[in-house]
């Protein structure tokens, strides 16, 4: 039974000695709270608890882990605006303030927000081949997938398709093709002719608020040629 608790003990050193061993910023939140897009920017409002800034206090803003220039707090200049030209990836932010009278403590520093910065979308569309006979038209199957990018964890693509038949926009793809998530099947029976599929893309983050959500798109285009199926075969007899 002692050996047992020694045995026991000493694992317990051991998980304790590896946490501290671990780094802060393993430990740090993952979770984005926010991705950007493009040239995209956020806006950071801080407030401080019970503690209301007056002029002159500084207010300190953290950016992965360099502390910027202070600002002397005006009455409206606490916020911070992120960069329209971050790199991709993961930027995490906090703040703090060091009130002007000195007989005040220094403010604690925020928690995280982390944003993370999206990659430009790009998308590609491939299918087997590109001529179908209409009555074996549902062999066409197009596939739409993200374009020499990798999406972080949790970031997907919703792809939205519309198509036109010759220079005629197809009212309702619906009767026309189904969709399974990134892929498009063509239907059976489809009128013979040149058709133009489109997919636009946009990211899906889960609930995670996007800026800007309503320009992040990337679209691309497959052509698909639909051909008659040959009639039935006569013979004719020659004397």
């Amino acid at each position: 039974m002692i050996m047992k608790r020694k045995t026991t003990f000493k694992k317990l050193r051991l998980f304790t000695f590896l946490i501290l061993l671990t780094p802060l910023a393993a430990l740090a939140q993952s979770t984005p709270n926010l991705y950007v897009c493009g040239t995209g920017q956020a806006t950071f409002n801080p407030s401080f608890g019970a503690y209301t800034p007056v002029n002159g206090d500084q207010i300190i803003w953290t950016i992965d882990g360099t502390a910027q220039n202070a600002i002397s707090y005006d009455g409206s200049n606490a916020g911070l605006q992120t960069s329209a030209t971050l790199t991709t990836g993961t930027h995490r932010y906090t703040v703090k303030v060091i009130p002007a009278d000195a007989n005040l403590c220094p403010g604690e520093a925020s928690d995280e927000i982390v944003l993370e910065k999206l990659p430009d979308p790009a998308i590609a569309l491939s299918t087997p081949k590109t001529d179908f006979c209409t009555e074996l038209a549902s062999q066409a199957v197009i596939t739409a997938a993200p374009n020499s990018i990798t999406l972080p964890a949790g970031v997907t693509f919703t792809y939205a398709w519309t198509a036109t038949l010759g220079a005629t926009p197809v009212a309702d793809i619906t009767t026309i093709a189904t969709q399974a998530g990134d892929k498009l099947t063509l239907k059976d029976g489809l009128a013979v002719g040149d058709y133009v599929f489109t997919a636009t893309a946009t990211y899906s983050t889960g609930g995670v608020p996007i800026v800007p959500a309503a320009s992040c798109t990337a679209a691309a285009n497959q052509n698909i040629k639909i051909a008659p199926k040959p009639g039935k075969a006569t013979i004719t007899i020659v004397p």
